[in-house]
């Protein structure tokens, strides 16, 4: 089948109907985390190809984000767009308590794929929903009904998934949290919480589970959650001792393993899955993002057979959404699913992202501002400092600065300027992140170091004192 040609948007759209877009925009839509104020415009994307997206004025940006780190195979892959428009025409919806093909088909390939013995898909909307039924499983399964997780964590907006995870700034707005969530610090290699280096620390921040699970109660602990490489926070890439030694921890007390891999999940980290990396597998996973490629939402939670096994007689799961298993979301996963088999795309991830993180340290090493370069495969960040002695983070002096006034929210200007997308942290979080799509080339992953360097050079002549 011959490639779709994507048509140019340069000119589609006058400025007088941008303006009105705009100001509806500005009126009617409440924007989520933390929206810039009139007269800032985010770019109107209208289009995309591959790696590349452009905006309603024909500007191109290289997506060094995924948009939110989940289009892996890239924007209008037509393997999938046929495999959305095939199933159109055969059904495009069942209730979720009944069976269809894609939903059969699904399940069994990703049974399949899955290194471990994951044999069961519960089918949701999304990364979150997907958490959600993590925790519930691990608490009905094992009749207990503390989670424990960890700080910077992130799993998702919801009561339950934003109390399972660790990011202040998501919580607040939240709280009182559901009860029953605990957290302990994550592995955070340039930062040790507990003030120790590797490898001599002993891995002190997965001993800590055990001390907690002994504080808390073991009869109360049901499950402990993380995500396989902390993303929201920072993109913490755990030592290789990590989660072998979180897995002995978790059996030693027949506590649930769910690994959150919304971000790691799909070759992001150069396997096709983020804890294939690690010799330690979970009891439950929990997929999003790349699993469709953001092609048609959809989330899945895999059980292992010793849980799958527990629910197959009462008690059932009572848990459901309307959409569960949407006939053209499974359809949508089939077909990404096929396309990174077929391109070898955690293969590529594994070597442009060698590639990418080479040049990224080479301009840490050439930056005063650049104090960590970290990450695997095609999940990378980088943490600004004002001083890589004393890792004091790169913030405004004034903690109250516009957005327009703080160095990140420069930086990523500055990129986006010059054609380049890239994701920003919160703003107490001096943290950039590199997510591309999985097809990435070294051409454009040497393109968009260029481009970042540049702009790194002149945050570091506004925001760095000589």
């Amino acid at each position: 089948m011959a490639k779709r040609k994507i048509p140019s948007c340069k000119g589609k759209i006058s400025e007088t109907e941008l303006k009105s877009l705009y100001m509806n925009e500005a009126s009617y839509l409440l924007h989520p985390w933390t929206p810039r104020l009139p007269p800032y415009e985010e770019p109107l994307i209208v289009g995309g190809e591959g790696a590349y997206y452009w905006d309603a004025r024909g500007n191109r940006y290289l997506d060094f984000m995924s948009q939110l780190y989940n289009v892996n195979i890239g924007m209008n892959n037509w393997k999938v767009i046929e495999a959305i428009k095939k199933q159109l025409d055969e059904l495009v919806y069942v209730s979720p308590h009944v069976p269809s093909i894609p939903k059969i088909k699904l399940a069994k390939r990703l049974a399949e794929i899955t290194k471990g013995n994951f044999c069961k898909s519960f089918f949701s909307n999304s990364g979150t929903e997907a958490n959600e039924a993590a925790i519930k499983l691990a608490k009905v399964y094992t009749g207990r009904f503390k989670i424990i997780g960890l700080w910077k964590g992130y799993h998702g907006s919801t009561y339950g998934s934003v109390s399972a995870g660790g990011e202040t700034d998501v919580r607040e707005q939240a709280e009182p949290l559901v009860p029953g969530f605990v957290h302990i610090p994550p592995p955070h290699c340039y930062r040790c919480y507990f003030g120790l280096e590797y490898p001599s620390c002993n891995i002190r921040c997965a001993e800590f589970l055990e001390d907690t699970v002994k504080w808390e109660g073991p009869d109360t602990i049901a499950g402990f959650i993380g995500e396989t490489i902390v993303g929201g926070g920072g993109v913490l890439v755990p030592p290789k001792e990590y989660w072998p030694a979180i897995r002995k921890i978790c059996d030693k007390y027949n506590i649930v393993q769910i690994n959150d891999e919304v971000m790691t999940g799909f070759g992001r980290t150069g396997k096709m899955f983020g804890y294939e990396n690690w010799d330690a597998v979970p009891d439950i996973i929990a997929l999003a993002k790349g699993l469709t490629s953001g092609y048609v939402p959809l989330g899945a939670t895999m059980i292992c057979k010793k849980i799958a096994d527990f629910f197959t007689y009462p008690p059932y799961f009572m848990h459901s959404y309307t959409y569960s298993g949407h006939a053209l979301a499974c359809a949508a996963a089939l077909a990404t699913i096929d396309v990174y088999y077929e391109k070898k795309l955690p293969e590529n991830a594994a070597k442009i992202g060698k590639h990418l993180i080479e040049n990224l340290k080479g301009m840490q090493d050439r930056h005063d501002s650049v104090g960590d370069v970290r990450g695997m495969g095609l999940f990378i960040a980088l943490e600004f400092v004002k001083n890589k002695v004393t890792k004091e983070p790169l913030l405004p002096e004034d903690s109250k600065a516009p957005p327009e006034e703080t160095p990140l929210t420069v930086l990523g200007d500055l990129c986006m300027e010059k054609g380049l997308s890239i994701g920003m942290g919160l703003d107490d979080d001096p943290i950039v992140r590199l997510c591309p799509p999985l097809i990435l080339t070294e051409e454009d992953a040497d393109k968009g170091v260029a481009i970042l360097e540049n702009a790194v050079g002149e945050v570091e002549k506004r925001f760095l004192k000589s």
